[in-house]
């Protein structure tokens, strides 16, 4: 326990965001540790669970994720559509 308490202390934050959607909220945390620098990102919705990526795959990241939020916002104008 003593270890990880220290690692947390060696832990710097660059940005940070949050985005409430329905019953759920959404942190966007740019820090960085003795590994490097990353994003995570963490779901509250009665627990928590969370993702981190690497800052050297984040423009993969984003371009991955705009090719599927493209998708899913054929389905909101188009519910039921099937492709």
């Amino acid at each position: 326990m003593e270890r990880l308490e220290r690692l947390d202390k060696l832990e710097k934050e660059h940005a940070s965001k949050h985005v409430d959607i329905e019953s759920k909220r959404f942190f966007f945390d740019v820090k960085e540790n003795h590994k490097g620098k990353y994003l995570r990102i963490t779901e509250l919705s009665g627990g928590r669970s969370c993702i981190v990526i690497p800052l050297g795959g984040i423009s993969l990241f984003k371009e991955r994720l705009g090719e599927v939020i493209e998708e899913a916002e054929k389905l909101i104008e188009s519910p039921g559509a099937i492709s």
